[in-house]
């Protein structure tokens, strides 16, 4: 289909200094014309436009800005404009546009192997369009949490990456105690000592194609944040067991960047008023919620968590079952009273909903208790209303291990020297 136009238009083009006016007579393709320069187009007048496929006419008055306002016989899509072919200034000019407010208050370092050392600026904080990472999903990561200018597990959780690492096939770029560095001066280079350290590793740069023998070598970043203000544990979480099917228990013990099913399961319980989604497998076992582990505790005072064989192994949970079996074989029931026994057994959605309490554990969550479970609500009422009691327990537990200043074993500090030398 060729729309011809009939009659004489009157343009400006204007594509940098440059404008000139066209007279243009019958014969001219309008989607030629319309588009001519890749500038900006404004329409000053049309006298009458002609579609020969369908002998149909047009009157379009006052076209300006590039949009089109009429489909022109179905050869341009309404209210389209040009797209753009960039200079190097003006992508520079984008990213630095389109920083948003939260990576300038919160997006506080970045480290890549592809850029080769650390920047602190939001709008270089990028990642190339052909790393499998981003278009494969070929990749590995982990997170640590910064804690009065120390890092919490920081070596437990440099096992699971180096484990997931391994289940990927994916070997780092750097010797693990180069990667140890690395994360720390990221976190040194916020100057701030409370926040989040997510580190990636990917199959790297090179291609679009399926396999990582294509890419250059892997690539490692490391990212430092500050926390979103954490919801209140005496308020609680409503959780619904999700339809979201759950993963195959190899990628399922694999932290890996593919987390679509995790999303969606945040994403269906956000969107019918929840606080969590719940993944159950196809038999009615309870696995984990989207990014936290998930136990409960039974009215015989037995704390039960699901195991390790179809559920990602939660560094934070795996110290909080320590230190809870720490304390019953201490015998201190002024700790965790209620609690008696620790187990690690599959149990099901109709055993959950029994319990006494549920509760959630992650590095960011800690421990949040469950108040109501679908159409279950765990609150007791008598004689005063109660939030997860236990699980509140749980929780003051943990916090006391995750300060520095108990000397547990389980800090690292973070090196803030090393941008002075001093």
């Amino acid at each position: 289909m060729e729309a011809l136009l009939s009659g004489t238009w009157r343009q400006t083009f204007c594509h940098g200094a440059v404008q000139r006016e066209l007279g243009c007579q019958s014969g001219v393709r309008a989607p030629a014309l319309l588009f001519s320069g890749l500038g900006r187009l404004k329409v000053e007048s049309v006298e009458r436009l002609h579609a020969s496929a369908n002998d149909t006419e047009f009157e379009t008055i006052g076209l300006s800005g590039s949009l089109v306002q009429q489909t022109l016989g179905g050869l341009v899509e309404p209210f389209s404009r040009p797209t753009q072919l960039l200079t190097s200034q003006e992508v520079i000019d984008a990213l630095y546009a389109g920083v948003h407010n939260n990576a300038i208050s919160n997006y506080m370092a970045f480290y890549s192997s592809e850029l080769g050392g650390i920047v602190t600026d939001p709008a270089l904080m990028i990642v190339s369009v052909d790393d499998h990472m981003v278009h494969r999903g070929h990749a590995v990561f982990d997170t640590a949490t910064l804690t009065k200018g120390y890092l919490y597990q920081l070596d437990d959780h440099l096992d699971r990456f180096y484990s997931s690492a391994s289940k990927a096939a994916l070997t780092p770029p750097f010797p693990r105690n180069q990667i140890r560095r690395i994360i720390l001066e990221t976190a040194a280079a916020t100057k701030c000592f409370e926040g989040s350290i997510r580190y990636w590793l990917s199959a790297g740069r090179g291609g679009f194609g399926i396999s990582p023998l294509e890419c250059l070598q892997t690539s490692f970043y490391c990212v430092a944040y500050k926390n979103a203000a954490p919801p209140d544990p005496r308020i609680g979480w409503k959780v619904k067991t999700s339809p979201v099917p759950i993963k195959d228990p190899y990628f399922a013990t694999l932290k890996s960047t593919n987390y679509l099913a995790n999303a969606l399961v945040a994403l269906d319980a956000q969107l019918e008023g929840f606080d969590q989604g719940v993944f159950v497998d196809s038999e009615g076992y309870v696995a984990e919620g989207p990014v936290m582990n998930i136990g409960i505790i039974t009215h015989g005072g037995e704390m039960v968590v699901p195991p390790f064989e179809q559920t990602l192994a939660g560094v934070t949970l795996q110290r909080l079952l320590h230190l809870t079996r720490e304390v019953l074989d201490r015998g201190d029931a002024d700790v965790l009273g209620f609690i008696k026994k620790v187990s690690q057994r599959p149990f099901k959605l109709e055993e959950a909903k029994q319990a006494k309490e549920a509760f959630m554990v992650g590095s960011s969550t800690v421990v949040m208790p469950v108040i109501q479970w679908d159409d279950k609500e765990f609150l007791q009422t008598k004689p005063t209303p109660e939030v997860g009691i236990i699980a509140l327990s749980l929780r003051a537990l943990l916090e006391e291990d995750m300060d520095p200043t108990a000397n547990r074993g389980q800090h690292v500090e973070v090196p803030y020297g090393f941008l002075t030398g001093a």
